[in-house]
């Protein structure tokens, strides 16, 4: 699976730098600002991930990648 963490960080991390590089030209849109707000959201729940693989445990990137946070944040959740 670590092929499989690997690769959507790589994913994620080219598009970052795509967007990245529109917004240093002055052409990004709001559109692009909340998607590089979602990757990077994105990017540190998959390295945490990856950290836990390495760490030993099996993980599952279809049902793993999705943390609560993401999908529904909850009552508890930090400025609610």
């Amino acid at each position: 699976m670590a092929q499989g963490v690997m690769r959507k960080i790589g994913e994620l991390s080219e598009e970052r730098e795509r967007l990245l590089s529109r917004e240093g030209t002055h052409q990004a849109d709001l559109e692009d600002r909340e998607r590089l707000v979602q990757i990077d959201h994105d990017l540190q729940v998959l390295w945490d991930l990856r950290r836990r693989e390495l760490a030993g445990e099996m993980i599952n990137l279809d049902e793993d990648f999705y943390d609560r946070y993401t999908v529904d944040p909850g009552r508890d959740a930090p400025g609610r």
